[in-house]
């Protein structure tokens, strides 16, 4: 049996394309079970792809591998992650595993294949939550199983990943007069394709002589689009939001661009005003990239919405167009909220949206007076004597509680005694009085003309008030 270990006939010498067939055969997914074989005890049927030592590929039931395309050494694997802008290598075997004394007309031809064909399908959008699959289904109208398949699968960490099929690049490789031919499109049907050795014509006689691969390449490419809401006064400076009194105007821009390298197809944007804004008709305007140029637009914006058609890679669209206030808006004010959705689809997608707002409040300030402080609204008025005193009762530790006076209970009692001791002794309160300005005139070497009044024995006796 003939050893085919090299692809100088595949066209993917080390070379042009180097090639490494990694077997991971543990993590693919593949079917139906069925009988499996070895190089050295072949079958004695028709039988695809169930050989477990294959010097090629090693496991048979593991037939599909995709790749990174890479001019060094491409690696073909089970699982691979995409990255945008890249192309990859789709490989699909096939070997009919009858021993190939099978062949001859001696035993009827029936080791033969008859009407063997191959079809494959791809996942044509990628997103971080959820695996693309390859798969590919061989069958044959005397094979047992009729059909054997299997799946290699395809990651991407980037947002979405669109894969297209690179034109005229499905082939099919063996070792003979079919070599380098071309695949019809119905290779990507279910019904699928013919295969063959000398023509395409379904006939694969068993034995490794007669194996070969049919590959594809596959286009990554990137599809993102954003849309920017933003908003102005005066039309030029634009931000986040803005301040309106009732029937002022102000413009709404929307910068829709595309940050993918795919084209956007088919893209809408929609926006529906809040109650409390109107629209100015006739002010949708519509610009591209740098230009100043605004042209004049429907106001479909609001209604089926705006079709901006195709969007080409790196290009912006500016939509903009103005707003009127209502006049039913009091001195509270009130902020109105609007937001813009992108939408759009391309030939592989299944459709993505995006959306952005903004805010404008629209508040009445002529004939507005501010409120009079008082000790319910100490939230917005905490500098009020009578609102730092309420706040420091329940935040003593508060900034400049220290300085306020101490009006706890133990002060209360002692306020009640002072007061009544000045009742009771009045008297020794200013007769002490005397004495320290006696003593303090003494001192002072001056005589405020008070003399202390003496008693008959001498000493000092205080006279009654």
């Amino acid at each position: 049996m003939k050893k085919y270990n090299n692809y100088k006939k595949l066209g993917l010498s080390a070379a042009t394309l180097g090639l490494s067939l990694i077997s991971t055969v543990a993590v693919s997914a593949w079917g139906p079970e069925r009988a499996t074989f070895t190089m050295e005890n072949p079958a004695t049927y028709p039988t695809f792809n169930s050989i477990t030592n294959n010097p090629t590929i090693g496991d048979e039931r593991d037939f599909v591998r995709v790749g990174e395309i890479n001019t060094a050494v491409t690696d073909l694997k089970n699982e691979v992650e995409v990255q945008p802008g890249k192309q990859y290598l789709v490989y699909v075997y096939f070997h009919n595993n009858a021993s190939a004394t099978l062949n001859d007309s001696a035993h009827n031809n029936v080791g033969v294949a008859l009407r063997t064909h191959m079809s494959t399908s791809f996942s044509t959008v990628l997103t971080p939550a959820e695996k693309g699959t390859i798969s590919a289904k061989i069958t044959a109208d005397n094979s047992n199983p009729a059909s054997v398949w299997d799946e290699a699968y395809m990651t991407t960490t980037t947002d979405k990943i669109l894969l297209h099929y690179v034109a005229g690049s499905a082939k099919i490789y063996n070792d003979w007069r079919a070599n380098g031919s071309v695949m019809p499109s119905t290779l990507f049907t279910e019904g699928g394709a013919l295969v063959g050795l000398n023509a395409l014509n379904g006939i694969i006689p068993g034995c490794e002589e007669y194996h070969g691969v049919v590959s594809y390449v596959l286009q990554a490419e990137e599809l993102g689009g954003t849309i920017n809401k933003s908003v102005s006064k005066d039309g030029v400076n634009f931000g986040e939001s803005v301040v309106l009194q009732p029937g002022e105007e102000a413009y709404y821009q929307l910068a829709i661009e595309n940050t993918g390298n795919v084209a956007l197809t088919n893209a809408v944007v929609k926006d529906t005003l809040p109650e409390g804004l109107t629209l100015v008709p006739g002010s949708v305007t519509l610009r591209a990239n740098s230009s100043t140029v605004e042209e004049t637009q429907s106001d479909s914006i609001f209604t089926t919405g705006f079709n901006l058609g195709t969007i080409g890679t790196g290009n912006v669209v500016y939509l903009k167009y103005k707003v009127k206030a209502g006049e039913d808006f009091d001195c509270t004010g009130r902020e109105l909220i609007n937001s813009a959705k992108l939408t759009y689809d391309s030939d592989v997608s299944t459709g993505d949206s995006k959306d952005d707002s903004v805010s404008i409040t629209v508040k009445k300030e002529d004939g507005c007076e501010e409120p009079t402080p008082t000790l319910d609204n100490c939230e917005t008025n905490p500098a009020l004597p009578e609102c730092q005193e309420k706040n420091c009762k329940t935040n003593p530790e508060m900034e400049g509680c220290q300085e306020l006076p101490n009006t706890g209970p133990l002060e209360i009692v002692m306020a009640v005694i002072i007061v009544l001791g000045l009742g009771g002794g009045a008297y020794y309160l200013y007769r002490s009085n005397r004495t320290l300005k006696t003593v303090e005139s003494s001192v002072s070497g001056k005589d405020d003309g008070t003399k202390a009044e003496e008693s008959s024995d001498g000493k000092n006796q205080p006279t009654k008030q």
